[in-house]
């Protein structure tokens, strides 16, 4: 029988001094969850009526991109959908009907269908759970709409992403990109396949390329993140880590892992913290003050709720399962809303864009998985 442990409780070992204990332990589950942009579904879309091929492809209005396999008069399309499609990802695995759309030689197709009819529908993410993220702050008077916040970002305040300590690839001693691939993990809770590095990955700053099947996935872990230049999307990995293998890795603590604070503009570095300033002390979600409520006829948190998470019924203020804790409801001006949110060198923090909440839960379950003998363990340099 393995000894399997989250890597919150590991972590608890480390800071109480604890460290004889990993002498017991075999598995650690790590996960991280946050925006992470080159997320593609890869799908095969069925039709109602043949026609030569596709030259343009849609999902409730979002255009993909036709595949390269041309399906020629069989009524099927091969497609990727890449870009502002976290919403739409979200609502295809809580199992909604959507509308597909092809358009061929001037005719349009159409198809009301749902995850389930898809024969293929796979996600691929290009550049996940990146071992090294930058906070990211504003120098100058003029305000900057940018995928780093919800809000155009201003002068004096900051966003960041990253699980730190939690972050999978923080708590592993990854050199050889062989290590990993074919090494199994968790994405937004359906097992998955590493495939190795993914782009724009380095030795210094690592991520991962992994695949998953989407019709296996739980809506809870992924969703649509507005920012004030377009929607991104944001998913969630769980990793098993071979303890004796990264030992020295996995005795990181949030304050020994640096956080870069870099301007907008050029990226050039201002100042370096660390993800203790960011994560200690802070809450991973908003606590709210009903009794503040003016019951606004603009709710400007709810208008800003990059997850659309804010719900008003019968004149009460509701948080639904989809809050990040990203902590842009501070807004309010009545201070129905309160998230502690830390400060990176001394700039306060107003948009938060990784959630450690959805992280330590899909850690959990990983475990939980482990230990009934659902996930057979595969694991990188085991």
């Amino acid at each position: 029988m393995v000894n399997v442990i989250t890597i919150e409780e590991l972590k608890k070992y480390i800071r109480n001094n604890e460290e004889e204990k990993l002498e017991e332990v075999d598995i650690v589950t790590s996960a991280t969850c946050g925006i992470m942009s080159g997320t593609a579904g890869i799908f095969h879309i069925p039709f109602n009526e043949t026609f030569k091929r596709a030259e343009e492809i849609y999902l409730n209005d979002i255009k993909g991109t036709v595949g390269i396999c041309p399906n020629e008069f069989l009524g099927k399309v091969d497609a990727i959908f890449y870009g502002e499609v976290g919403f739409l990802f979200k609502d295809l695995v809580k199992g909604k009907s959507f509308e597909a759309k092809a358009i061929c030689e001037g005719k349009i197709y159409k198809n009301e269908i749902k995850l389930e009819d898809l024969p293929t529908a796979k996600m691929l993410g290009t550049r996940m759970a990146f071992k090294n993220y930058t906070a990211i702050t504003n120098t100058s008077d003029s305000k900057v709409n940018t995928i780093f916040h919800r809000l155009p970002i201003k002068k004096g305040e900051a966003s960041f992403s990253g699980c730190g300590m939690f972050n999978p690839l923080e708590n592993m001693n990854i050199k050889n990109e062989k290590d990993i691939i074919g090494k199994k993990a968790l994405l937004n809770g359906a097992e998955g396949l590493i495939l190795g590095f993914g782009t724009r990955s380095s030795i210094d700053k690592p991520n991962l390329m992994i695949s998953a099947d989407m019709k296996e996935m739980d809506p809870y872990y992924l969703g649509g993140f507005i920012t004030s230049n377009g929607v991104e999307i944001y998913n969630t990995i769980a990793i098993p880590i071979y303890v004796k293998n990264h030992i020295n890795a996995l005795k990181k603590l949030d304050k020994d892992i640096a956080l870069p604070l870099v301007n907008i503009f050029g990226r050039e570095i201002i100042d370096i913290g660390n993800y203790a300033e960011v994560w200690e002390n802070v809450d991973l979600r908003p606590k709210i003050k009903q009794e503040n409520c003016k019951n606004c006829n603009n709710c400007i948190a709810e208008e800003n709720c990059p997850t659309l998470a804010i719900k008003r019924e019968n004149g009460k203020i509701k948080i639904t399962e989809d809050c990040f804790g990203c902590g842009v409801c501070n807004i309010c001006p009545y201070n129905v809303f309160e998230t502690k949110l830390g400060s990176i060198c001394g700039i306060p923090i107003t948009c938060r864009q990784s959630d450690r909440k959805r992280a330590l839960k899909l850690a959990n379950d990983l475990k939980d998985r482990i230990l009934k003998g659902n996930f057979k363990l595969n694991l990188p340099t085991e």
